[in-house]
């Protein structure tokens, strides 16, 4: 696996030294088509959030964070010890930690796995990201979901949002009734505004300019021209900050025109939207200075590892695919497995899926998993985990857990008994492949491909399923 990482976050790097290497949408989509241009780069993604920036390439180029600091045009010698690079299965491990919620200042951060998208999105967009990384990013973003739909996090706040929501609270008191100006109207700053309207709070937000159509403001907030932001600040309990502008969006010259300035204000920008030197007449947050919703439970954090070491084995799976050598196609036999036994480790969704499809087949059925997540009637269920020597017999076998290394001793004992097995994360160690079955009145059809694409096997069965709907 060619691939590359480098990256600092906010458990290395101090908020000044990460502003550094903060980027905006238009100075990413900049340096991502001046990476591609760099000798030996492939393929690259840049990660940039307000606590990380990380990036990811492929092919045979310098170490990653010395091309950023190239890009960005900050000294190396000044960013290196702040780095941490990874290469290879340890750089694919860590984005689907990173996606999960795993490495944010904030454990299980709803926000990580938009920013994991968008940071995909914007590399495809311009035609950086290459398929490796498409699949590697692509993998990721559903470890994120997954981790936010299957793992509640009990302990603190899921969002940066949420965070600051909580932070005015202890310092106002009460919400309710409080006069807070939100400046900035991206993602971030929308959900400020959304949390603390409905908490009570009479929610101002900065407008720089009017799009017919779409969504301005969040609804029961009160637009304010971002050109006025300083007057709107007279009598304001609280200013929460969170746009993407290089530059401050409030000096301290500045608050010094406000006669009665917000007493607390959260600033959720990197780079910094708000002068340090302003907490000469405010309290001021930053997004370090925010704190952490708590390290999370043992059981929460052992849920989001599970997900990221799943998901990381389904983007090494189709690696393996890629890499596998190019065959002649499998020739399409039909076999009788009336009253034949199949053996089938593993019981997961793979596994249930190709039960269905033996139940049509007359044969007996025989799994061996400590858990099935399809219905036990009919079958040999062994509750247990695959132990050698659970082949014998068998006419069939299929390896389908989510254990590359089970698998691969399943398809040993089948290959020295010499009992055809089909290995779901494996095509090289398939001796027949698992096909999409399509059946119609006295027709039954099977679709496989080569192992390299199994959305268009997926298509083509579709089809011809449809075909034989049809025919009478």
């Amino acid at each position: 696996m060619n691939l590359t990482m480098s990256g600092l976050d906010c458990h290395r790097a101090s908020l000044a030294l990460r502003e550094k290497l903060a980027f905006s949408r238009q100075q990413a989509e900049d340096l991502l088509k001046w990476l591609r241009k760099q000798p030996g780069v492939e393929g690259c993604v840049l990660l940039s959030t307000c606590n990380r920036t990380e990036l990811y390439l492929c092919g045979e180029a310098e170490t990653p964070w010395r091309l950023l600091c190239r890009g960005a045009g900050v000294p190396e010698e000044t960013m290196e010890p702040y780095f941490i690079t990874r290469c290879g299965r340890d750089a694919a491990a860590h984005l689907m930690e990173v996606a999960c919620g795993l490495h944010s200042q904030i454990l299980g951060e709803d926000q990580i796995v938009t920013q994991v998208r968008l940071a995909m999105e914007l590399a495809r967009e311009v035609q950086t990201a290459g398929p490796t990384l498409s699949a590697l990013f692509r993998q990721a973003v559903t470890a994120g979901k997954r981790a936010r739909t299957e793992v509640s996090v009990t302990h603190g706040s899921p969002s940066m949002g949420k965070r600051c929501l909580e932070i005015l609270t202890e310092e106002l008191g009460t919400l309710e009734g409080r006069r807070i100006l939100v400046v900035g109207n991206g993602q971030m700053g929308r959900l400020a505004a959304q949390l603390l309207h409905q908490a009570g709070a009479q929610v101002s937000v900065t407008l720089r300019t009017y799009r017919h159509g779409e969504s301005v403001v969040p609804a029961g907030c009160r637009a304010v021209a971002f050109e006025d932001r300083i007057a709107a600040l007279e009598d304001m309990d609280a200013l929460v900050s969170a746009t993407s502008s290089p530059h401050y969006v409030l000096t301290a010259q500045q608050l010094q025109t406000v006669v009665h300035p917000p007493k607390v204000a959260v600033d959720l920008a990197v780079p910094r939207d708000i002068d340090p030197a302003c907490k000469d007449r405010m309290r001021c947050y930053d997004t370090d200075s925010l704190g952490t919703g708590g390290p999370g439970s043992p059981e929460e954090l052992a849920a989001m590892e599970t997900i990221a070491r799943e998901e990381l084995e389904r983007f090494l799976q189709w690696q393996r695919r890629q890499a596998a050598p190019d065959r002649p196609p499998r020739f399409p036999l039909f076999v009788d497995l009336t009253d034949k036994r199949v053996v089938l480790i593993g019981g997961g969704n793979i596994a249930s899926r190709r039960i269905g499809t033996l139940r049509m087949f007359g044969c007996r059925i025989t799994v061996v998993a400590p858990e099935l997540s399809c219905r036990a009637e009919g079958l040999d269920w062994i509750p247990r985990p695959y132990r050698p020597g659970d082949l014998e017999g068998a006419f069939l076998a299929i390896a389908a857990t989510a254990d590359r290394q089970v698998n691969h001793q399943v398809w040993e004992e089948a290959r020295r008994l010499g009992i055809p097995v089909s290995v779901a994360d494996c095509e090289a160690e398939c001796t027949f492949y698992f096909p999409a079955v399509c059946a119609g009145e006295d027709l039954i059809a099977g679709v496989v491909s080569s192992g390299k694409d199994h959305h268009k096997t997926a298509r083509a069965a579709r089809e011809i399923r449809r075909v034989l709907e049809e025919l009478k």
